[in-house]
């Protein structure tokens, strides 16, 4: 039986993101491959609370979050509880405080992302280049208890195909 991989994208993006096709192409022999569509319109506590339901029969869970996607994923992982998940963040919005562009978020949408401190358990992919959010905090922080895999890249990881091993390793790693 396939294993599942929930793909969250970014603001403006869509089910034919570019890194979620990427995904499927890797992964899709042995994944069932969904993505999680949402717009800055959408209820997203309710979309949440529809993917966990949707998902609760998956024991083994590999969510992907990219960007503001990263931001929900994150909020998923937590609400299902389920310590064999795999969380991976690409260049991940953990603080809506650390855009650097200013292109304004609906204040009720601002209003479900939250503000992620201390990220836990995941592996995160990022950029100290990154030119649409402050990565400086996850590059800084002591006592990490995530993965942290720096690239040489910007905001929308235009290497992703050369990261997709480096997931397979983490999603792998803790079985």
């Amino acid at each position: 039986m396939k294993k599942t991989l929930l793909y969250i994208h970014g603001y403006g993006s869509d089910r034919n993101s570019r890194k979620f096709l990427d995904l499927k192409n890797y992964f899709g022999a042995e994944y069932n491959c969904h993505c999680l569509e949402w717009m800055v319109e959408s209820d997203i506590e309710h979309l949440l609370r529809l993917a966990l339901r949707k998902c609760e029969k998956i024991s083994r869970l590999v969510i992907i979050g990219d960007s503001t996607g990263a931001n929900l994923a994150y909020q998923l992982r937590e609400m299902r509880s389920v310590p064999e998940d795999k969380l991976i963040l690409l260049s991940p919005l953990l603080d809506v405080s650390t855009r650097l562009r200013n292109i304004p978020f609906p204040i009720a949408f601002e209003k479900q992302l939250i503000k992620i401190i201390n990220p836990e358990k995941c592996l995160i992919i990022a950029a100290r280049e990154d030119e649409v959010i402050d990565q400086t905090v996850i590059f800084h922080q002591k006592d990490t208890q995530f993965v942290l895999h720096e690239v040489k890249d910007g905001h929308r990881l235009e290497k992703f195909t050369e990261y997709l091993p480096l997931i397979r390793d983490y999603i792998n790693s803790m079985n």
